[in-house]
């Protein structure tokens, strides 16, 4: 925080998350008080993902060709403009699934873009040595939006004076915000043209430095795997809510906040073992909590035990999600840091197109079974994990990890 641009980058990025946290529960309220129906929530949510996984690739090779602070004004701005016309449309009462699904497609696109931009202007503005806790921290703001994002979100959709409509609003203005905090921050410079190869190769190049790299290859599917199957619980909390618990759908900021809660005690107190050779252990330990987590929640009998499964939930993905991402640029050589955080993004895109069948599997045969499939995936691509990684540390291939960073500084 000791960086100025670090700063106001940070506090855009945390405005940013804070208006896509609440875009989620917005758009599965909506969604689902439209039809009923769990299909509909992975519908929307299909729009994202689609993007998400066709553009994303292309979103990190352009973030390391043009100006990061020009790409993230243009797609911060498309957010909120997208935000705006949605509330206006639910205001109006002319919103409809279809409608609801091109906005998320939208979000996707701009999300494909800018989040890989956003990584590796961390990585830029940085001294490498601190990269790792930069991202750790930005992290940490990640986590802390998801207890007042749906927060924010439930009790505006709760209050007659907003509502789902009203909350849109709320969310375009945010990014008003953010737009405004990008102005304060310096240009940055493209890639010079002159050797500059096409998108297309730059593509390929950043594919095949990952998976020339043993750990990073396996930290970038590691990380597609657990999202698709472990965070598409959220697509069925609405139905869970209603059919399992008889609660109203409304009450899904309730869970979704208490994943938060922990989520953020957790970031919090191991943000400065991302750097350590403790990392990869809590990162695996992360995952397996969150495949727990997700059992108990299938056999909740009651929203008091839902809720203590969601607490679990949170501090699982939070410790995975950090330290994943953390790891992920560690290990990647500077000049790829938006082609391979683009890579790793596709979960993103793989995770939204995973909600439509998931939906649709809920309402075949429930949404207690339905969570019980993503709990047993999520522990599979865990033992998986762990056993390759042990294997590639018995050979030799993975070193023991870097001392904590406070051991290296005391060290100079």
């Amino acid at each position: 925080m000791s960086s100025r641009d670090y700063r106001i980058l940070w506090l855009g990025t945390t405005l940013a998350f804070l208006a896509f946290m609440m875009s989620w529960v917005a758009q599965s309220v909506v969604a689902f008080e439209l039809t009923g129906k769990n299909g509909s929530v992975g519908i929307v949510s299909l729009g994202m993902g689609v993007a998400s996984l066709t553009i994303a690739p292309f979103g990190g090779a352009v973030a390391d060709r043009i100006s990061k602070r020009r790409l993230l004004l243009v797609g911060q701005a498309l957010a909120g403009l997208n935000f705006f016309v949605v509330g206006l449309l639910i205001l109006a009462d002319v919103i409809t699934i279809p409608l609801l699904v091109a906005s998320t497609f939208l979000l996707g696109v701009v999300f494909a873009f800018i989040a890989p931009a956003r990584q590796a202007w961390v990585g830029e503005i940085l001294p490498e040595r601190l990269v790792p806790n930069g991202i750790a921290l930005t992290q940490v703001a990640m986590t802390g939006t998801r207890i007042f994002g749906p927060l924010m979100a439930g009790v505006l959709i709760a209050w007659p004076l907003f509502g789902t409509g009203g909350s849109y609003l709320v969310m375009g203005g945010l990014f008003v915000l953010v737009v405004a905090t990008l102005w304060r921050l310096p240009n940055t410079a493209s890639r010079p043209r002159e050797g500059r190869t096409g998108v297309f190769a730059d593509l390929a190049d950043g594919v095949r430095h990952v998976f020339a790299r043993p750990k990073l290859g396996l930290l970038a599917i590691s990380f597609i795997l657990v999202v698709m199957t472990g965070y598409s619980y959220q697509v069925v909390l609405p139905g869970y809510l209603e059919n399992a618990l008889g609660r109203d759908a409304k009450d899904l900021g309730i869970l979704v906040s208490a994943t938060a809660v922990t989520g953020l005690i957790v970031t919090i107190a191991i943000a400065g073992a991302a750097n350590s050779r403790f990392a990869w252990p809590l990162m695996l330990g992360g995952a397996a909590t969150l495949g727990v987590s997700m059992l108990i929640l299938s056999a909740a009998p009651n929203f008091s035990v839902a809720i203590f499964a969601m607490l679990l939930t949170g501090a699982g993905t939070g410790a995975f999600q950090m330290l994943n991402n953390a790891l992920v640029m560690q290990e990647s050589a500077p000049e790829y840091y938006g082609r391979v955080m683009s890579l790793t993004m596709m979960a993103w895109g793989v995770n939204g197109l995973a909600g439509l069948p998931f939906g649709l599997l809920a309402d075949a045969t429930g949404e207690r079974a339905t969570i019980l499939v993503m709990a047993i995936g999520v522990i599979v691509v865990t033992i998986v994990t762990t056993v390759v990684y042990s294997g590639m540390r018995a050979r030799g291939r993975v070193t023991p990890g870097m001392e904590p960073l406070t051991e290296a500084v005391a060290g100079d």
